[in-house]
């Protein structure tokens, strides 16, 4: 590791990478339908901590690849992220008002227009995809993760939460699937776009998955707010702390198939160590 490497350098590299393959992706806001190219641009365009586009590159690192051919994976997974709140901030979901200090797609663009942002930014996300070259099994993953197994059924799942008659197990469940299936998808995507071996594959997808459920377990943590499905409805602040811990001491053992060049991965889970300290 160069003594020059730093989490945050990477973490801007990183974001800076796919928000300029997403500005070219995305439709111009000048072309008809304006309305809904401008929203669309003003959904996916708006900052973020691009931390699921973060975790592909961070696997092409893993695997000493090149960053630039794991880009049509880390692009759709932040579509996905991106369709998922202008979804999730619609009146009938969670009514939120601003995202990111502005207002919401809905909130600017009416209820209407953000419901297709929605639509049209999910299928982007299969289309950056649907190429020539690119495995079939990417595109299948990519629609187990953001339907109603995974993404959109934990969705569900966490509009019918009620305080008091949800267990641990559900609500992991919904964490899982509304949060770390993507984190899971983005690591294994980008092993899969650089023809890994089935082992570095499966370490890859491991390392995601625990990865986004500490994520998932710590926002909780730092926005206890009883109107939401939160781990805190069932546990302590220091049991959700310690299974936090474990989730990403599970994370960092999965990458023992690619150790020695997995620094931004682990560079990743150690920052939300730091979180818990």
């Amino acid at each position: 590791m160069s003594a020059s490497w730093s989490l945050d350098a990477f973490l801007l590299e990183s974001a800076e990478r796919v928000e300029r393959y997403l500005d070219k992706a995305l439709p111009p806001a000048s072309e008809p339908p304006v309305s809904l190219h401008e929203a669309m641009r003003y959904a996916v365009l708006s900052g973020g901590k691009r931390l699921r586009p973060a975790l592909t590159f961070g696997a092409a690192e893993a695997l000493g690849g090149d960053p630039e051919r794991v880009l049509p994976v880390a692009a759709a997974a932040e579509l996905v992220h991106a369709y998922s709140l202008v979804h999730d901030d619609l009146p009938a979901m969670d009514d939120d008002q601003e995202r990111r200090g502005r207002p919401t797609v809905h909130v600017r663009y009416g209820e209407a227009t953000a419901i297709l942002v929605g639509d049209a930014l999910l299928a982007e996300a299969f289309a950056q995809l649907a190429t020539p070259d690119a495995a079939p099994e990417l595109i299948a993953r990519l629609a187990q993760t953001a339907g109603s197994r995974a993404l959109v059924g934990g969705q569900a799942d966490d509009l019918a939460f009620a305080a008091g008659r949800d267990s641990l197990e559900r609500i992991l469940s919904i964490h899982q699937r509304k949060t770390a299936a993507l984190f899971q998808y983005a690591g294994w995507g980008g092993a899969r776009s650089l023809g890994a071996t089935a082992v570095q594959e499966q370490a890859l997808e491991h390392f995601g998955r625990h990865y986004g459920l500490a994520y998932q377990l710590l926002d909780d943590l730092r926005d206890a707010d009883p109107k939401e499905c939160s781990i805190l409805r069932v546990l302590a602040e220091h049991e959700v702390r310690a299974r936090a811990e474990a989730e990403l001491a599970a994370a960092l053992e999965a990458l023992a198939p690619c150790a020695e060049r997995a620094v931004a991965l682990r560079g990743l889970a150690g920052r939300l160590l730091g979180w818990l300290t």
